[in-house]
């Protein structure tokens, strides 16, 4: 339970650096749909972790499918944000942006209410199906913090400081580090190379 703390704060610092060292510019949406795509890989291999991940406990039919659950919601959630994101890069408007910002919401309810709904017993598999979908909802909450607030006075918006979106290398550094990073097990590391993003 502690190690799952620190993961989080670790993962919130590195993002909270690095969204105040990159800084909010014009080519924030840019950068946004740079990053959809490193994110969905990350959800179509969320459900890759089933098979590569096997410490020796059996897993039932319905952990199983949980986890290909949680994969499948994140892949279709995280293909839509990619979507509006590019409607929005075409015309930008309230009602697109009121769009990303509901996707946003599901996706940031959604996942982590699949992923206690899961209940997987294997701590291997369950903490880094977790690191997986806390990397997803950290980084689509970061996108969110920088969708523009037209109706926020001048002066709340330069004495805010700006927050940036990790940039796709980062964020596979960090999934190759949390979720396929090597662990204890010698068999466990070799199959776990399957999910390194590249």
């Amino acid at each position: 339970m502690q190690l799952r703390f620190m993961e989080k704060s670790i993962l919130a610092i590195v993002l909270a650096v690095a969204l105040i060292a990159t800084g909010c510019t014009a080519q924030w949406i840019s950068v946004a749909l740079a990053d959809l795509p490193v994110l969905t890989q990350m959800a179509l291999n969320i459900a890759a972790l089933v098979a590569t991940l096997d410490s020796g406990e059996q897993l039932s039919a319905a952990e199983t499918a949980a986890i290909q659950n949680i994969s499948a919601e994140a892949g279709k959630d995280l293909t839509l944000l990619q979507t509006l994101y590019s409607q929005y890069k075409v015309s930008p408007d309230n009602s697109a942006l009121q769009k990303i910002e509901s996707v946003v919401g599901d996706i940031n309810q959604n996942l982590p209410a699949l992923l206690q709904a899961a209940h997987v017993s294997d701590p291997t598999l369950s903490a880094r199906v977790t690191a997986a979908v806390n990397l997803i909802v950290t980084t689509v909450d970061s996108f969110a913090q920088l969708i523009p607030q037209s109706a926020a006075p001048a002066s709340r918006k330069s004495a805010t400081v700006k927050p940036v979106i990790p940039h796709a290398k980062d964020l596979k550094k960090q999934w190759n580090e949390q979720v396929c990073g090597p662990g204890g097990n010698g068999a466990l590391n070799a199959a776990i190379q399957v999910c390194l993003l590249r």
